[in-house]
């Protein structure tokens, strides 16, 4: 109860910070065991832990560097840059910079996005930075569950919008629990875990950035899957061209 209580003092850019400076420890602590191993190895192993290392390092930086742009953002430092946007290209885009990760994992990326979906207004790097960290989540989250090791990038046309986001074999993913888990954000350790098999600090930071386009994350199932999305206004501009 007292970590509940104390959890309570902190703002929300503290609970965020709190979230992301816990789950970096996982990570670091990987790739020192893998720098230590690399030395005992022979050639081909030692290059296999060397790759390791990078995806890893480099997940990592991407995670933090989406943390620093939602706060450059907030704090008016950067400012937004709303363009029309192909979400079909954003998506290939982000599977194909996740892809050392993922393989780290043995996790499969897939991408579901017609070239012809009507590009979005949106500010890409803010949007790329969101699903990136999205999809850090996903893929621990599928590697650590016994179920396919597929993540799934989507893109559809919805009642309101483009919809765009991951989705994965997690059928634990609600509307009350994503509502339980932002409450619990900075009271207690990975909130997410139950509901995405693993650390899920991108969660937030995806969902933080996604707030200064002036959109929220949300459940979302598509076919057979669940995941976390968003949606994007369409582009009028092109439209009309």
């Amino acid at each position: 109860m007292r970590q509940s209580e104390d959890g309570a003092q902190l703002n929300s850019h503290e609970r965020l910070f709190l979230g992301l400076a816990e789950q970096l420890v996982r990570p670091w602590l990987q790739v020192t065991q893998l720098a230590e191993l690399a030395t005992a190895d022979d050639l081909d192993t030692a290059r296999l832990r060397w790759q390791a290392t990078r995806a890893i390092s480099q997940s990592s930086i991407q995670l933090l560097e989406s943390y620093a742009l939602s706060l450059r953002v907030q704090g008016k430092l950067t400012p937004l840059v709303f363009e029309p946007v192909s979400i079909s290209s954003l998506l290939y885009d982000t599977a194909h910079a996740l892809q050392p990760f993922a393989r780290q994992y043995d996790v499969t990326l897939e991408i579901d996005a017609s070239p012809r979906m009507e590009p979005i207004l949106a500010d890409r790097a803010v949007v790329r930075s969101a699903l990136l960290s999205l999809g850090q989540v996903f893929i621990l989250g599928q590697a650590e569950a016994d179920e396919s090791s597929a993540v799934h990038l989507n893109a559809h046309r919805g009642r309101y919008g483009v919809v765009a986001g991951l989705y994965g074999n997690t059928h634990e993913i609600g509307t009350d629990s994503l509502r339980r888990a932002r409450e619990l954000q900075g009271r207690a350790r990975e909130p997410f875990q139950r509901l995405l098999s693993g650390p899920a600090a991108g969660v937030f930071v995806a969902d933080s950035l996604l707030q200064t386009l002036a959109a929220h994350l949300h459940v979302a199932r598509y076919h057979n899957l669940t995941g976390l999305a968003t949606t994007f206004q369409q582009s009028r501009q092109l439209q009309l061209v």
